[in-house]
């Protein structure tokens, strides 16, 4: 019961936050000790997602996001979330989106011809 509670958090934060802007959700569903931290990160999010799957156990929620090649984002992007809840709030998130690594890092993610063929 408790992780099936858990994953109805991170998702409202996925839903309600990220994608429809509702900063003042924020205070509702983290510890306060992160609340600033989370609200600053909150504008680096792609304009639109899609969550491919959401795995909870105990107090930890894994989400793996990802950005539709036919969105009006600039690149793809795909990554997960690692969220540690308690008391349901989240306490600590970690994200990690591996095609900006990669760009950071100056590696090309797909060569030319699958760019081509994905449309």
């Amino acid at each position: 019961m408790q992780a099936n509670n858990n994953k109805l958090v991170v998702q409202r934060y996925f839903d309600e936050v990220l994608l429809n802007g509702r900063l003042e959700l924020i205070e509702e569903l983290f510890a306060p000790e992160i609340c600033d931290l989370v609200r600053r990160y909150a504008f680096f999010a792609p304009q639109s997602f899609n969550i491919s799957e959401m795995i909870a156990e105990g107090k930890t929620v894994i989400a793996h996001w990802y950005t539709s090649p036919f969105s009006d984002a600039e690149f793809d992007q795909n990554g997960f979330a690692v969220c540690h809840l308690e008391d349901g709030l989240i306490i600590a998130l970690e994200m990690v989106d591996f095609n900006g690594v990669l760009r950071q890092i100056g590696a090309e993610i797909f060569p030319p011809e699958f760019e081509l063929s994905r449309c």
